[in-house]
């Protein structure tokens, strides 16, 4: 046995509302937060408000032009997929990502979502294949991983995936306060919030073999903004 799975012709269309629906909420809520801690931390705030008719513009152009980047790069990403079943092992190939190659004995379980996405988890959270409902030959990809493994109903997603706005509300709100709030203890408390989603999304990146190199190396901007959350923070609670 020897069969491979792409996506089919024009699969990334259904994809990319998804995406949009995704991204944009979240840079627009980023781009809020960014202006109002300009704004509360400038001693002239009506020189914030006189540049704000040029500044709001330009954010929003920046934001689309990476977006527009961002949906192309995943195009590309989406487009190279590639799902191999062999004799004894199932692989995923996609380019510029860790290929991730499972022993049909070590698959745990096939599980379907409610999009019609398949996903095989091996033996760690790792080694862990995304399969899009865009596929093509879904039929003989259903009855092909049904012979190995039958395949469960789909669970419920994990409490970060569940939650993935309200943590970032939390995060952005948190990075707020650390930048704009004198409160020693409020500015402590936000500052450990936001550090330790900082770190946790930055290790989950590192780790997921679901993603992207180049996602991998923008990563370590995190690590960036954890620096100077961490030195305002110090600055704050060591001043009189």
């Amino acid at each position: 046995m020897n069969e491979i799975f792409k996506i089919r012709p024009n699969g990334f269309e259904d994809m990319k509302k998804q995406l949009i629906i995704k991204s944009v909420p979240t840079l627009l809520l980023s781009m809020t937060f960014g202006i109002a801690i300009v704004f509360f931390n400038s001693k002239e705030k009506e020189d914030v408000l006189d540049v704000l008719p040029f500044m709001i513009p330009i954010c929003l152009f920046a934001l689309g032009y990476g977006l527009y980047k961002g949906l192309k790069r995943q195009k590309m990403l989406f487009e190279s997929y590639k799902l191999i079943f062999s004799e004894n092992n199932v692989v995923r190939e996609q380019v510029n990502t860790p290929i991730i190659n499972i022993q049909f004995s070590d698959i745990q379980s096939i599980t379907k979502d409610k999009k019609g996405g398949y996903v095989i988890k091996g033996k760690s959270a790792v080694e862990t294949i995304l399969i899009p409902a865009q596929i093509d030959n879904y039929e003989n990809l259903e009855i092909l991983c049904n012979q190995i493994k039958p395949i469960e109903e789909f669970q419920q997603p994990k409490f970060d995936e569940k939650y993935r706005i309200p943590f970032v509300l939390l995060t952005l709100c948190c990075m707020a306060i650390v930048y704009v709030s004198d409160n020693k203890i409020l500015v402590g408390v936000s500052a450990l919030i936001v550090s330790g989603m900082l770190i946790s999304s930055f290790i989950k990146i590192r780790k997921n073999k679901n993603i992207d190199n180049k996602t991998k190396r923008s990563s370590y901007y995190s690590l960036l903004v954890l620096v100077s959350v961490l030195i305002v923070t110090i600055m704050k609670i060591i001043s009189k």
